[in-house]
């Protein structure tokens, strides 16, 4: 990755980037002007030990920053808090409860002699049922990332819409 004559300036390279680490503007500064921040540094340190550095060896002294940062977001919830780092879960009712629509396709499509516009429609007949009892009852149906009530509402209006009429068509 880096000749044996850089290896030793690794350490501190990463410590004086760690410190910005703690600078809350590092984290709102667009990644290529940092990139850039961070390549331009690297230059001028390997160009200290007389070192002519290649583009490889910018991104590498990138890249070992980048990782110390993961590993500190890994490490430290109250850093990766401070990065802005949210921790997202998996939906798992939305997941679920999406089981519903999928359930009554395959229903269909294994019970009947249904043709697929008949299918399909169906399928998201039942989606629009479930985005609208979604919408009513928790206002966010986060498999499909609808956050606002209103969204879940409409794509459910919508799902419904559109599967009444490839059901129809599907007859």
């Amino acid at each position: 990755m880096l000749p044996e004559k850089a290896r030793g300036l690794v350490e501190g390279f990463i410590d004086r980037w760690n410190l910005r680490a703690y600078d809350r503007t590092l984290w709102q500064t667009d990644t290529a002007s940092v990139f850039d921040e961070i390549t331009e540094d690297a230059r001028n340190v390997l160009s200290d030990i007389g070192l002519a550095a290649d583009d490889d060896m910018l991104f590498n002294m990138f890249n070992i920053v980048v990782l110390s940062y993961a590993y500190s977001a890994y490490d430290q919830p109250k850093m990766r808090e401070f990065m802005g780092i949210k921790l997202s879960t998996f939906p798992w009712i939305s997941a679920i409860f999406l089981l519903y629509p999928i359930g009554a396709a395959v229903y269909i499509a294994t019970q009947t002699q249904a043709r697929l516009p008949m299918i399909v429609g169906y399928g998201l007949a039942n989606l629009g049922y479930l985005l609208v009892g979604a919408g009513i009852f928790k206002g966010t149906f986060r498999i499909f990332s609808l956050k606002k009530r209103w969204h879940v509402l409409v794509a459910g209006a919508i799902a419904f819409l559109i599967g009444t009429y490839l059901s129809n068509i599907g007859a």
